[in-house]
């Protein structure tokens, strides 16, 4: 469990939100939750995505969500999360399921489909990544 820059809650909603977009947890089996706070706080230097959560069922890590809200720019919210993913090796490394979201403003047209990165993503680190627009909420 991460202790720093963090809040510890069993909330029904947990929502954060950031120029428009907006990551959700619907709690509904009030599971404890940690929700941290990266980007400048947990890890001030290099890379890092701007939050995660750390879900727990009775006092052990289940999952772990990592998430990046971010504008347009899929391929450096990517490399976000692989610098949190790997300064968070040791605390998350017995987590079984672990979970990536970028929230972005806009899908770019051009460029690589987000299924090419979604499965490259999952083939590197060994973690699903989810894409979304606007708004992403997830049920628990």
């Amino acid at each position: 469990m991460i202790n720093q820059c963090n809040t510890y809650t069993n909330n029904k909603l947990i929502s954060i939100s950031e120029n428009r977009r907006i990551f959700k947890i619907k709690n509904s089996s009030a599971f404890y939750i940690n929700e941290v706070v990266v980007d400048d706080c947990y890890m001030k230097i290099g890379e890092r995505c701007d939050y995660l959560f750390e879900i727990f069922n009775n006092s052990t890590i289940e999952n772990v969500f990592y998430v990046e809200l971010k504008g347009s720019n899929i391929t450096h919210a990517i490399e976000q999360l692989e610098a949190t993913i790997a300064y968070c090796k040791n605390i998350h490394n017995s987590v079984n399921l672990k979970q990536c979201y970028i929230v972005s403003s806009k899908f770019p047209s051009a460029g690589p489909s987000s299924q090419t990165l979604k499965k490259k993503f999952k083939r590197v680190n060994k973690i699903q990544l989810f894409i979304d627009t606007k708004i992403k909420e997830i049920v628990i």
